[in-house]
């Protein structure tokens, strides 16, 4: 599994090495995957204080569907 240049004593800083490079490919893969299926998604996301018509709602983040009346001007 390892070469025969490999210490003893550096073998658990290389399966360190691996263990985090695998991680890290995973979390990408990861990532990718999510960006693919979210991206089909009907809904949108708008960021930043927006509220509904009378204020009666208010979020720094909505999930909306097709067209919504949310505005920064709704908000007193």
């Amino acid at each position: 599994m390892y070469p025969n240049w490999v210490y003893k004593e550096d073998r658990g800083n290389e399966m360190k090495k691996v263990a985090l490079i695998t991680l890290k490919t995973l979390l990408a893969v990861m990532l990718i995957i999510c960006f693919i299926l979210l991206s089909s998604c009907s809904y949108s996301a708008k960021v930043g204080k927006k509220c509904t018509p009378g204020s009666t709602e208010w979020s720094y983040l909505w999930f909306v569907k097709g067209d919504s009346d949310l505005s920064k001007d709704n908000c007193d």
